[in-house]
């Protein structure tokens, strides 16, 4: 603001100064003329132009946040408190009944703070500006918009409160964006808390923090940066995909670089986290190589407890959020950290086969040609990925039917990453074999790379080319039988020389009732099957459920019990039983003796 103001007086001075010039040599034109002694002259210097005043730069649309106090702050169960937010965006011209602010109600299965948010006020420069509410369809669900029954101009200012409570989500297995607090801190993705203005106007960004309730040794972070931050015209729906956190945070490396890989989290995890973040600051750099990335892309991993999805994280704007739960294995939050790193690199054509098969498939196999794991490691984790597929009862769902129902069973939204995966395996034997060795998967899938800026369907379009040229009509034919959900069955010498397939018997995942129990706010058990495991365990129709694990994890865990909370007439107690049904056999794959890492050729 200072710097514009600099600008506009600057303009104005100048300007002044030339229209002055002009009137003074106007003045002396005319006093010559009527001297009579003196003989005319011309003039044969042109006047000076006036000069224009600079044009002032736009405006920031800028986020206040200032978080807590929070109670219970070191109870990962029962802290609560809130974020006070402060939203001044500039310059507002809306008619009266048009929506002014939005936030959707749920974003994947997580309820928003639409709903529950405190003390909303909004001012324009005519005082205080009168709200009503509506829900309305969008892209991605119901949108709640906020409007006015009168015309608002100039600035408008929105305060409001978003309540923070570390209960466990209402609405069971989703993405870690809830806003949660630890070690006297916060944190939380903007998609859940921040407001935005409707419409599609773009501003630059300003993020501005007041930390005076968190303590002297409080500090703040962002995607996008440390601390205060301003970010060039863009959309402002940037706030929604990125990650806030503030309290007494600790952080690898200590010191913390603009550019590159850092992490940051809050409390007492219950293990260390620093040689973790250590190895992923290794992966990134590996990544970001086999990647051709030079620019030393910023990426931060913000770490921190979530009660119902332990284990699993989520992508977002340069940057990732990770999970861990009481007796996390910190072995598996490496995999979780490899396949989310994977994603800055490999955004697709927006189709969930190609976006988490990727991932999953690169997910061991970069650390483990970068030297941060072994071929017995990367050899486990295709192993849980395959067991989890060929043992999926749903296996053969086509993909068409896939995303509508995401998340109403785990054995539906596994898919798109075990399939997606393994039929890459397909892909990348094939393109081996075809070219004799010379080129791979990894040729098609750094194409992709370099044209992920593309349309989405400009980068399906590119990828049906891919295999085309590496593998004639059986390329389209391999992704069309995919689509279709039939099996992708890798062979014996796939995945190199290091593994042979074979078979192996498990047992199905079975919750033992209708999955869509579990969705929604109120969990009410339906479709009970006699004979089921849930049934033998006492489990009832009509028990009101809660539970606190990922059931997409134990669903590749053969052995992982699964305990329900039950309601059931005014009493509460758990049930716990092995989700587990008919035996089934799956492929396999075992190391072949004699064959050392290094010539194993992942």
């Amino acid at each position: 603001m200072r710097i514009a103001t600099v600008f506009h007086r600057t303009g104005l001075r100048a300007t002044h100064t030339a229209s002055l010039a002009l009137l003074l040599a106007a003045g002396a034109v005319a006093a010559q003329a009527q001297a009579p002694a003196a003989a005319p002259t011309v003039s044969t210097q042109p006047a000076p132009a006036p000069v224009p005043a600079k044009p002032q730069p736009p405006r920031p649309l800028v986020l206040k946040l200032q978080p807590g106090p929070f109670n219970h702050a070191d109870d990962i169960d029962k802290g609560a408190g809130v974020v006070d937010v402060t939203l001044t965006i500039p310059d507002v011209q809306a008619a009266a009944d048009t929506p002014l602010l939005q936030l959707p109600l749920v974003v994947a299965n997580v309820e928003t703070v639409a709903v529950t948010l405190k003390e909303l006020t909004v001012r324009d420069s005519h005082g205080n500006v009168p709200l009503a509410t509506r829900d309305v369809k969008g892209s991605n669900g119901k949108l709640r918009e906020w409007t006015s029954p009168r015309e608002v101009q100039g600035d408008l200012v929105v305060h409001y409160q978003a309540p923070v409570d570390n209960a466990p989500p209402k609405r069971g297995a989703a993405p870690p964006y809830s806003l949660r607090t630890e070690g006297g801190g916060f944190s939380g993705v903007g998609n859940i808390f921040v407001l935005l203005p409707s419409g599609a106007k773009q501003y630059p960004l300003a993020l501005r923090w007041d930390l005076s309730k968190l303590g002297d040794d409080a500090s703040a972070t962002s995607s996008y940066g440390e601390g205060d931050v301003t970010l060039p015209v863009g959309a402002p729906a940037r706030l929604w995909s990125t990650v806030f956190m503030a309290g007494a945070m600790h952080r690898v490396p200590a010191e913390v670089k603009p550019k590159g890989f850092s992490s940051a989290w809050l409390g007492k995890p219950g293990f260390d986290p620093e040689p973790l973040m250590t190895w992923a600051d290794q992966l990134h750099r590996a990544m970001a190589g086999f990647f051709g990335d030079n620019a030393e892309t910023p990426y931060r991993v913000f770490l921190r407890y979530n009660p119902i999805n332990a284990g699993g994280g989520t992508a977002l704007a340069q940057s990732f959020l990770v999970t861990y739960g009481k007796g996390i294995d910190v072995e598996d939050l490496k995999i979780t950290l490899s396949h989310e790193m994977t994603h800055t690199w490999t955004e697709g054509p927006d189709q969930a086969w190609y976006e988490e098969g990727v991932a999953v498939y690169y997910q061991a196999r970069l650390p483990y040609r970068a030297g941060l794991l072994t071929a017995d490691q990367f050899l486990a984790d295709l192993n849980q990925t395959a067991a989890r597929y060929y043992a999926d009862a749903l296996n053969t769902t086509p993909d068409a039917e896939i995303m509508p129902r995401f998340w109403e069973d785990t054995r539906i939204r596994t898919l798109p990453y075990d399939r997606g995966a393994l039929y890459l395996a397909l892909v990348d034997a094939r393109v081996r074999k075809a070219s004799g060795g010379k080129r791979s998967l990894d040729n098609l899938v750094l194409e992709m790379s370099r044209q992920r800026g593309a349309r989405p369907e400009q980068q399906v379009a590119l990828w049906q080319q891919l295999l085309t040229r590496e593998l004639g009509p059986a390329g389209p034919a391999l992704h069309a039988a995919m689509l279709a959900g039939e099996l992708m069955e890798p062979e014996s010498g796939d995945f190199g020389p290091c593994f042979k397939r074979g078979e192996k018997t498990v047992r199905r995942f079975e919750l033992g009732f209708e999955p869509k129990s579990l969705v929604g706010q109120e969990k009410t058990i339906r479709g009970l099957q006699d004979g089921s495991a849930a049934a033998k365990a006492g489990l009832r129709d009509g028990d009101v459920v809660t539970y606190g694990v990922a059931l997409d994890a134990i669903q590749g865990d053969q052995k992982a019990q699964l305990t329900l909370n039950v309601t059931r007439d005014g009493r509460q107690f758990p049930i716990t039983y092995l989700p587990r049904g008919e035996r089934v056999k799956v492929w396999q794959w075992q190391r072949m003796p004699g064959v050392a890492d290094d010539a194993c050729g992942i």
